[in-house]
């Protein structure tokens, strides 16, 4: 049986103690990363596997970001309680504070930190002023400069949390049966395989017409059309969904700053989980 000793996270922005608030239902599924690495994209692939339509209001209502401490909690636990099987909860929590269950399924996106730090400082830059100046943020100094918000980014995760911690904690159980690791460069550079791929790991069957459904209502260009269904009420209208691209950070970063990286996830994560992050493409199964 597999055990793993249960780690609690508790910050300015996550309680993982609030997991413990819920009551367990056997088909649950969890949709972790670090933000800004593909979330909202796979739960609108989600949601279109298991309920086959988006006829909601408000994605974050249907799948919240559980242990998020900005919410009422007992709010927060009512919404998630009235909501019909199967849920699908968003986590940015490393997999080690998460309760585990061999019946649940985790499906965790992974994308190379450069492009999280490029998409990241849009994001921090897109939330609405009235809502950063009440939130934790207004105790970091962001720098609207890449280069200087990557250096303090890149050693500790500022002003969220360490990006290798994080990887890490879901790389040492990626052959997990239960577990489904995605580089969000291969879900959007070969969407279709995913979608087989995703719902193949969730037991669910898909046929021709409802995998183009899924391909339709989880472009890139529909979900910018229906950005009031996605984007946190926190952002600026449009500014949350944006490019969706990598490969921004070649004409930001310094080559010496990309030696630092590369040095750097090396000595954090090891060589095959590093060359992973970075590039995508099948998964190693051997340790390093």
């Amino acid at each position: 049986m597999f055990t793993i000793k249960r780690v609690t996270v508790k910050d300015d922005f996550r309680d993982s103690s609030i997991w413990d608030c819920i009551t367990h239902r056997p088909d649950d599924i969890v949709i972790a990363s670090y933000s800004k690495s593909g979330t909202t994209l796979t739960q609108q692939i989600v949601n279109l596997l298991v309920n086959g339509h988006d006829n909601f209001e408000y994605l974050h209502d249907l799948s919240p970001w559980l242990e998020y401490t900005g919410a009422p909690l007992d709010e927060k636990i009512e919404l998630i309680e009235k909501l019909q099987n199967r849920r699908f909860l968003k986590s940015h929590l490393p997999f080690d504070a998460l309760p585990y269950y061999p019946e649940w399924r985790y499906i965790c996106l992974v994308r190379d930190g450069r492009d999280v730090a490029v998409s990241l400082l849009n994001h921090l830059h897109a939330i609405i002023p009235e809502i950063y100046l009440t939130s934790p943020l207004k105790l970091y100094n962001i720098s609207s400069n890449f280069a200087e918000f990557w250096e303090g980014w890149l050693e500790t995760g500022k002003p969220y949390w360490d990006f290798f911690e994080f990887i890490n904690s879901w790389w040492q159980v990626r052959n997990l049966p239960n577990v489904l690791l995605v580089h969000y460069a291969d879900l959007i550079q070969n969407k279709p395989n995913w979608v087989e791929k995703i719902a193949k790991f969730l037991d669910i069957k898909v046929d021709a017409e409802c995998q183009e459904m899924i391909l339709h209502k989880s472009s890139l260009e529909y979900m910018r059309e229906n950005s009031e269904k996605f984007e946190p009420r926190i952002f600026q209208k449009h500014q949350f969904i944006y490019k969706g691209t990598n490969g921004r950070w070649q004409n930001l970063l310094t080559q010496q700053q990309i030696k630092h990286y590369d040095d750097m996830i090396a000595k954090k994560l090891g060589t095959a989980c590093a060359n992973w992050v970075k590039h995508g493409g099948a998964l190693p199964i051997a340790c390093d």
